[in-house]
């Protein structure tokens, strides 16, 4: 495994947009096909920024929309399917089956999951587990491996 390909873990600090899109991006670089990423934070923290990030690394040029109201965003780049879900409203997690999520599970070379906790039951383990709290100076966000 080539060091670029290294799991990043670790906590680190992102004082601004930009610091969390670099962090993202680096992130980006290690990630390899069929990898799950929770993100975890209270709202407004920066998964959707982090997530919309990640995406454009991979290389998607247009918009990423947020998947706040549809549960899920799918995007196809070069050698990369990538779902994006945000379960904040998600009231249940057996509404998981109805938007399809097994399908999306087998289909997807990257899942980026915000909002996790609200499908617990229904998720495919863990291979990153993003978490981004506020602090003074920005935020932190801590990446552990979720195996």
């Amino acid at each position: 495994m080539s060091a670029e390909q290294k799991p990043m873990l670790g906590q680190f600090d992102a004082a601004t947009e930009a610091d969390m899109q670099a962090l993202a991006q680096r992130l980006a670089k290690t990630l390899q096909k069929r990898t799950v990423i929770a993100l975890n934070g209270d709202l407004g923290a920066g998964k959707s920024v982090f997530a919309r990030a990640i995406i454009r690394a991979l290389g998607h040029e247009g918009a990423v929309k947020s998947p706040t109201y549809t549960l899920v965003e799918q995007y196809r780049v070069p050698g990369w399917q990538i779902a994006h879900f945000d379960l904040y409203r998600l009231t249940d997690p057996e509404e998981l089956q109805f938007i399809g999520f097994r399908e999306l599970v087998v289909e997807s070379d990257l899942m980026l999951i915000e909002w996790p906790d609200h499908g617990e039951g229904y998720l495919p383990e863990f291979s990153h587990v993003i978490d981004i709290s506020y602090t003074d100076s920005g935020r932190s966000v801590q990446i552990a491996s979720g195996s």
